[in-house]
């Protein structure tokens, strides 16, 4: 079996999260992971850090990257660069290679991801239908699926975790449509909308336990119940191969505050790769997770546990 070719995106100001996210992949695997970190403004101490982390089996690499070579792409909402890294790296910064996972450096890996790697795909994508927002039209954000008469229902994933075959996303254009959408509207989501549009539905559905999403655990705004069963949804719950801690009612697992069922593990893997870290106040989080707990819309399935890492190559440095 080829190394397992991992791509991320962290600035200088994500570099913890990257950590962790190494670290988590260090635990789990006991085949060849290559992770690749896409981002600017490291500091020496942060680099050599995770540097110092690779193992026979588990390497790394930081690549900075020409912003001028991107002037170009427009991102609404004060959002950086490196939030369409993801989307430029098949046709710009990984030309050589046939397939990658694509992560978001907010998560932590589970499990051996060798079954995943190895999945064949029948399209250039494989993502999890996100478990808010599911179809194009959802209520909750405007869309144009109207002005691009896009189907209503069509599946929505969530790009926090995909499965690529680079050949195919670079044959068929998948960057430069997705880019095209980032130039004709202001979108919600900026990224995960335009290559949303670009696919139109056209992807291969993962099992929700490659990318666990806060709105699994949060019974008011899981709107996947509608298609997908709840078995596959109490998997993704209560067994993740990937969690996820995208922005919710939660908070973020390196801010005070944070609920999520995975803070005490998430901080346990910074202080194991960043024994000096420490957490952050974002008192726009706070308001809006207490504002939500107040009004009742932060209802937890009964399902949700806390996390811990169940396979760990290393027991010695088990966490939790």
């Amino acid at each position: 079996m080829s190394p397992i070719l991992i791509y991320t995106a962290a600035d200088g100001n994500y570099a913890l999260q990257a950590q962790v996210l190494f670290g988590s992949i260090i635990k789990t695997h006991t085949c060849e992971v290559h992770l690749i970190i896409f981002g600017n403004g490291w500091k020496p101490c942060d680099l050599k850090r995770i540097t110092l982390m690779q193992t026979d089996l588990s390497s790394v690499e930081v690549r900075s990257i020409d912003s001028a070579q991107f002037s170009n792409v427009k991102l609404t909402r004060g959002f950086p660069l490196a939030t369409a890294y993801n989307v430029l790296a098949p046709e710009y910064l990984l030309q050589n290679e046939a397939r990658a996972i694509y992560m978001d450096a907010d998560m932590v890996v589970m499990e051996d991801l060798t079954s995943l790697w190895e999945h064949q795909l029948d399209t250039a994508v494989g993502a999890v239908l996100d478990a808010h927002i599911v179809w194009m039209a959802s209520p909750s954000m405007w869309r144009p699926w109207r002005e691009e008469d896009v189907d209503p229902m069509t599946p929505y994933l969530n790009t926090g975790l995909m499965l690529i075959d680079l050949e195919r996303w670079r044959r068929e254009s998948l960057t430069g449509r997705t880019l095209a959408y980032l130039e004709k509207y202001t979108l919600p989501c900026v990224d995960q909308d335009a290559l949303n549009f670009a696919l139109n539905g056209a992807f291969d559905q993962l099992h929700p336990r490659y990318n666990s999403m806060p709105y699994h655990l949060l019974k008011m705004f899981r709107y996947v119940d509608a298609v997908d069963p709840d078995q596959r949804i109490g998997e993704a719950i209560t067994n993740p191969a990937v969690v996820h801690f995208h922005r919710s009612f939660f908070g973020k697992p390196w801010t005070y505050f944070s609920t999520h069922p995975g803070t005490k593990m998430w901080r346990a893997l910074a202080s194991e790769v960043h024994p000096r870290w420490r957490k952050k106040i974002d008192f726009m989080s706070v308001a809006r997770a207490r504002a939500a707990n107040y009004a009742g819309m932060t209802v937890v399935d009964d399902r949700s546990v806390a996390y811990t890492l169940k396979s760990v190559r290393d027991k010695g440095s088990e966490v939790l």
